[in-house]
């Protein structure tokens, strides 16, 4: 980072100073007029007139210029990268806190002089790659700043306070947790705004290094944009060298990946127009003309490129072990790569990760170089490269696990383990190599332990944090603030994202409680082992253990979704099989083209007929010729989350669906499966929900999508009340309020509604309530984070309500996943725009089957089927009308008073209205 501040100490003195002679004065300020006059400019001169400083201060015991000195020279050193003159400089420094600890206590200037000094340690850690003590010392500043009222901070404390957050933000940047550097960024940008808005050089240099991250993000146009909106006020205001190089470096990297090579060259030659006044730049330089030799497919100068950098990175940071030599090793590794030559790219590899052994805080860097050798390693070939490409990917989901704790940000995780997806895929390729060479089984047990640990990682640690907070002994109080910090979080964000409101104390509001919540986290974590213990419990289930879950009838068939290949892995009591499907975009094309006549009433059944039975014999006809087992749950992974297996054609000649031999259920996981077959089922009591909308009137006056009405959906509700007890909630008393305070007296959740997708912002996609002028009558899927369930069945008979943005590993991040998060045992869901009359007859009947005892993925299936008998002459019976419907999680029965009860119940009624209770004693005896 390239964010210098430079901080001029008022002259202190104390007593003894006032009684020197004149001269000392007037030599102390000639020699501070050379050194500002050589500062970045001339590093050495710069030097030499602050050591002369130092030594003439501490000479006349002045101890305030010694300290002005020191951390001036600092400032230069930092400039120049020069980091053994920070490291001594520092030395001296911390020897003069300990010994002079009472005299700097004393100055009026104490708070200044402290946080210049974390300053200077903050800048040497992250220059070193030490983020955690990097991390540890803007803190304190930011902690120590903070606080203070801004009447009391002048220009070099907002400079400072300016500086840890883009420290922080950089560092998260460089970690890869990218929300939550644009937080930091955004927070700082906010304040250069209102504390000091003349500072456009640090406000240039912000929006510069957010641009960055929007880079990062794979946001290339965004990034672009806002990094020529920061070299256009450099060239300008003429503010910084740096800046111009950096920037126009960056600008380059976005172009290459856009393949827009003219744009490149234009921004390469820019830079190097400059590095002649900043030749620390020269490293990154050839970085980038390599990138761009490497789009134009010139390897050789591509390398040449990348070794002149490489040897520039090395002088520039004395030969030590650092994460910016690894990177251009990984760099190195991968032009080898993409060329085939796979020798030379693993030894650059190894060469990268060895530059990271003795940094613990490298765990992103690490995971991506890992990730590179293990795909590098398959594509050897042998049997032994194979062996090694499964300790590699190993190693990698050693380093994930790490990792895992230090991400806050759900989105950061999710990008994270997007990225990491590739390091799965290479294992699991490497098991199937390995299986199918050797014939050896154990290695479908370790492709099955890969594609779990690929799986819904974010669901699965929502779960176990539940669980931590019930058994972990942390005080009641802590975690009512941290869910009070949750609730207050999503209600500003709400307006942020759904109203107008863009005032700027919204968005600081909103920072501050994500910072109190994630240092909440970090103290609950810390203070309590058995919290951290559960909440990242890396255990996933194995095959033996799924094995033994499950019944002689049941087969559990896990998808996993690779670029080269899909991998499918069935598992049955006894047996265990192990296949692969190549990706094709035939393959693709079909799977989507599926889903879009499935859902579309008016498709041409033949030909829905053709392309179903053509993916039933890739995806499930080797399985189950092989597997009699009647009941199927689905661990399905990538674009075939899109797909409703039971409408499958099994058999073309007999327009067979699938569905009627076997059931199905599904769900994201075998490990998850088993933790919501753990969840204690409570005795049905169902709560419905019916709502009712004027189709000229936007929902909440804050959404632009009309909601029309839904004319079937009280008859579906009152239908289903007549095989459950329990309590409806119809037109206008179907509101969010009535719904969020009845929540905790029910065990069945019944919402026939509208579920709308938001693909911009998916947490804030909802579901609808009646509208009320005097409350909120959207529920967002964040809102569902936090609510706490005790639901054995959730049922969304909305549109779509199983739809949502396809995460790799995690699935549909849908309104239906969300009630997971809450607690949900299962969910029964959509996956396109259901037909609200059919929703109404089989939902009736999904009910009377689950009251009759049945398990829920048999309801689900007999109402079904039992749509289809009665509509098999007609239109209705094309699949769009009937199944759209999925049922995920547990599928054991309801608990429910048995029928028989209630006809005794019935009889005793009658017999009490037509005879007096004497009669009816007689009667019994």
């Amino acid at each position: 980072m390239r964010h210098v501040i430079i901080i001029i100490f008022f002259l202190i003195l104390n007593n003894e100073a006032y009684t020197q002679e004149v001269s000392y004065e007037e030599k102390l300020e000639s020699l501070y007029d050379k050194a500002y006059e050589h500062l970045y400019v001339h590093r050495d001169s710069c030097y030499y007139y602050f050591s002369q400083i130092e030594k003439i201060a501490t000479q006349n015991k002045d101890w305030v210029n010694v300290l002005e000195a020191l951390i001036s020279s600092n400032r230069n050193a930092g400039e120049f990268y020069d980091l053994n003159t920070m490291k001594s400089n520092l030395a001296t420094l911390d020897s003069l806190f300990k010994t002079k600890k009472y005299y700097i206590d004393s100055l009026p200037e104490k708070r200044l002089i402290v946080n210049s000094y974390l300053y200077d340690k903050g800048n040497y850690y992250f220059k070193s790659n030490d983020f955690e003590n990097a991390r540890v010392a803007f803190n304190t500043i930011k902690d120590s700043l903070e606080i203070l009222p801004v009447s009391n901070m002048n220009s070099d404390l907002v400079d400072l306070l300016s500086a840890a957050y883009s420290f922080l933000a950089k560092m998260n940047t460089e970690e890869g947790q990218y929300d939550l550097a644009k937080q930091f960024y955004e927070k700082n940008i906010r304040f250069l705004q209102k504390e000091s808005p003349n500072d456009l050089g640090t406000l240039n240099t912000n929006y510069g290094l957010l641009a960055e991250v929007y880079g990062k993000e794979q946001q290339y146009q965004k990034s672009i944009v806002l990094f020529k909106k920061a070299l256009k006020k450099y060239l300008s205001h003429n503010i910084s060298i740096n800046g111009i190089i950096s920037t126009s470096h960056s600008i380059a990297a976005n172009y290459i990946t856009l393949s827009k090579i003219d744009s490149a060259q234009k921004y390469t030659k820019l830079a190097e127009n400059y590095l002649s006044k900043a030749p620390y730049f020269r490293s990154q330089h050839h970085r980038i003309k390599a990138k761009l030799f490497a789009a134009k497919l010139e390897m050789n100068e591509a390398l040449k490129e990348l070794n002149l950098a490489l040897i520039l990175d090395k002088n520039k940071r004395n030969h030590k072990q650092n994460s910016s030599t690894a990177v251009i090793y990984n760099e190195i590794g991968n032009i080898n790569s993409d060329f085939e030559n796979y020798a030379n790219a693993l030894e650059n590899y190894e060469s990268g990760l060895t530059q990271l052994q003795d940094n613990s805080t490298n765990g992103a860097l690490r995971l991506k170089i890992l990730k590179n050798k293990s795909i590098a390693l398959n594509e050897v070939g042998t049997l032994d490269s194979y062996v090694l490409s499964l300790e590699t990917v190993d190693t990698g989901l050693a380093v994930l696990d790490k990792l895992k704790p230090s991400i806050s940000s759900i989105k950061d995780k999710l990008e994270t383990f997007e990225d990491a997806f590739p390091l799965f895929e290479s294992g699991i390729q490497a098991t199937y190599n390995l299986f199918t060479t050797s014939e050896n089984d154990h290695y479908i047990d370790e492709a099955f332990r890969i594609a779990e640990k690929s799986k819904s990682v974010l669901l699965l640690e929502a779960i176990l944090t539940s669980k931590a907070t019930k058994f972990s002994n942390v005080p009641k109080d802590i975690l009512e603030r941290e869910n009070s910090l949750k609730s207050e979080i999503t209600y500003f964000e709400k307006q942020i994202i759904t109203t107008d409101n863009k005032n700027i104390s919204t968005y600081d509001h909103v920072f501050n409680l994500k910072q109190e919540l994630r240092n909440m986290v970090v103290d609950i974590e810390t203070n309590y082992p058995a919290y951290y213990d559960l909440k990242y419990n890396t255990k996933i289930l194995t095959l033996p253990e799924v094995q033994n879950n499950l019944t002689k009838n049941e087969l559990f068939i896990s998808y996993f979704y690779g670029n080269q290949n899909i991998y499918t892995i069935a598992i049955s009591k006894n047996d265990k099989y192990f296949h692969s499907i190549k990706t094709t975009d035939e393959l693709e094309n079909h799977i989507s083209e599926l889903h879009a006549m499935l859902s579309n009433s008016k498709s041409n059944l033949d030909s829905l007929s053709k392309l179903s039975h053509k993916l039933y014999q890739k995806l499930l006809g080797p399985i189950l010729e092989l597997h009699p087992q009647e009941k199927i749950i689905l661990a399905p992974d990538g674009l075939l989350n899109y797909i409703p297996f039971g409408s499958l054609v099994s058999n073309e000649t007999e327009h067979r669906y699938l569905i009627e031999d076997r059931t199905i259920s599904y769900v994201n996981s075998a490990t998850l499966w088993s933790q919501l077959n753990n969840k204690k089922q409570n005795s049905a009591n169902l709560l419905a929900f019916a709502p009712s909308f004027d189709a000229n009137i936007p929902s909440d006056g804050t959404r632009s999508h009309v909601l029309g009405n839904l004319p079937h959906n009280r008859n579906e509700v009152q239908q289903i009340l007549t095989s459950f007890t329990g309590k409806s909630f119809i037109k206008d008393q179907a509101t969010l309020q009535n719904f969020t305070a009845s929540l905790p007296d029910y065990s069945v959740l019944h919402l026939a509604t509208h579920a709308v997708f938001d693909d911009k912002n998916p947490e804030y996609s909802y579901l609808a309530f009646t509208p009320n002028t005097a409350s909120d009558d959207l529920l967002f899927v964040k809102d569902l984070y936090n609510l706490t369930l005790n639901a054995s069945l959730v049922t969304l008979s909305g549109c779509e309500s199983g739809i949502g943005e396809l995460k790799r590993g995690e699935g549909f991040l849908s309104l239906a996943r969300g009630f997971f998060y809450s607690g949900a045992a299962s969910i029964s869901s959509t996956l396109w725009k259901v037909n609200d009359n059919s929703s109404s007859v089989l939902m009736g009947e999904f009910y009377e089957n689950l009251a009759n005892g049945k398990p829920k993925d048999t309801s689900l299936r007999e109402a079904k089927l039992s749509f289809l008998q009665k509509n098999k002459e007609n239109g209705l019976a094309h699949p769009y009308y009937w199944s759209g419907y999925i049922i995920q999680g547990n599928t054991e029965s309801l608990i429910t008073s048995p029928h028989w009860q209630w006809y005794v119940f019935a009889v005793i009624a009658v017999l009490l209205i037509f005879l007096n209770r004497k009669r009816l004693v007689q009667l019994f005896k």
